[in-house]
């Protein structure tokens, strides 16, 4: 906290989380193979867990993340197993058994057809992450606006930044400064709307896949790029397919958990609806492009998801999606999100969460506020205790997140 400072949030929407974070599958997972995005999901998860049992409603249901994988992707999830056992968080193995029972799911898929041509093979184990689970993203904006509403934070909706406006730190009064002699920094924004809104402190930059339209107007890059993420809804509407849904065996919430299968397509629970979100994180041959208007694609489902779905959860493999929709993926060079101030320019750049931005989004918000304001090290959630430069382009050390869904 800082009782001298004054905040303004600007957003181009015309309320707060109407971009990317409204399009989120809104789910959450201490389930990573890089260790500092497990402490920042960790953080997150606890501090959405206090908010919870204090009596604001997230909508989160800790149902879990389950892994299913085959030869091919079982060494990559046995990494997210050990960073996550190290961490004290508990991992679980799940018998083909249950999967076969409670969701259904063809674990030897050898003689299925379909599975040779896509490249996938029988379930040789699944991982059930159980600090996992899925929530309302919704909710959890209503609850950061309100509270920083509280709190006196003025906010300025419905009009985008124009430009990020360098001024030098000790100016002359000549025109055309900063020049390249003269420390600068940046002082403030320009509005769409003509007005001028200084910083007395510092300026943040958090715009996701939107932020380097502007920032690289005056040669700032966040080391991020935008990747179009697709999203389906499939309705339970049978007895069989609400027996899936509502799986016993795997928590105490009585839902299914959220499904990650080879290849990366995964089947997210929403009982709250009675339908399954079902989605698949592409990597190579799919350009980093940012859409105005992102519209879910009828050909990726049928050609991009349902061979694998279909070759495992054939019930699912039958249902067409009753809605989709589709957003952005603020990807990293390294999988993790990217906080610094670069230049000592007065600018905080918050990028790169990489499609885990909700889970780990708290956590981010301190480490931002820690360099705001000038502080070494910040609090998570959970108490532990994290330097404000560990998410900075200097000294990361860390390697590379490899569970990016």
């Amino acid at each position: 906290m800082s009782p001298d400072s004054s905040i303004i949030v600007i957003d181009r929407e015309n309320s707060p989380g109407a971009g990317d974070t409204s399009k989120s599958a809104a789910a959450f997972r201490a389930a990573f193979t890089n260790r500092t995005n497990l402490m920042l999901a960790k953080g997150g998860i606890a501090f959405y867990e206090g908010v919870q049992k204090g009596g604001f409603d997230l909508g989160m249901r800790k149902v879990g993340y389950l892994f299913a994988v085959d030869e091919q992707t079982e060494s990559v999830v046995r990494q997210g197993v050990k960073a996550a056992e190290a961490e004290g968080v508990h991992v679980r193995e799940v018998s083909p058994e249950l999967l076969e029972k409670a969701l259904r799911m063809r674990t030897s898929v050898k003689d299925v057809e379909e599975s040779k041509l896509v490249g996938v093979g029988d379930i040789v184990n699944s991982y059930l992450f159980e600090d996992a689970g899925i929530m309302d993203a919704e909710k959890l904006v209503d609850y950061y606006y309100l509270k920083l509403k509280s709190m006196g934070t003025e906010f300025i909706f419905g009009v985008s930044v124009k430009e990020f406006v360098a001024s030098a730190t000790n100016p002359l009064g000549i025109e055309g400064e900063p020049f390249p002699w003269e420390d600068a920094k940046v002082s403030g924004v320009r509005l769409g709307d003509g007005r001028y809104i200084e910083a007395r402190r510092k300026v943040v930059a958090a715009m996701g896949v939107w932020a380097n339209d502007l920032l690289n107007r005056i040669g700032v890059d966040t080391y991020s790029r935008p990747k179009k993420r697709q999203l389906f809804a499939v309705k339970a509407d049978g007895q069989e397919l609400k027996s899936i849904l509502y799986a016993e065996g795997f928590s105490a919430e009585k839902v299914m958990p959220f499904l990650i299968l080879p290849k990366g397509a995964y089947v997210r629970p929403n009982p709250s609806e009675g339908t399954f979100w079902i989605g698949l994180a592409d990597e190579l041959g799919r350009p980093f492009l940012r859409e105005e208007d992102p519209k879910a694609e009828e050909r990726y489902y049928t050609y991009g998801i349902l061979p694998v779905l279909g070759t495992y959860m054939p019930q699912l493999g039958l249902k067409y999606p009753e809605a989709s929709w589709a957003g952005h993926y603020d990807i990293s060079f390294d999988g993790m999100p990217i906080v610094y101030e670069p230049y000592r320019s007065g600018l905080v750049v918050v990028a790169g969460t990489s499609g885990s931005g909700i889970m780990k989004g708290d956590s981010i918000g301190r480490v931002a506020a820690g360099l705001a304001l000038d502080k070494e090290e910040v609090e998570l959630g959970d108490g532990s205790v994290i330097r404000t430069s560990v998410l900075g382009l200097e000294g990361r050390g860390s390697e590379r997140e490899l569970l990016i869904l």
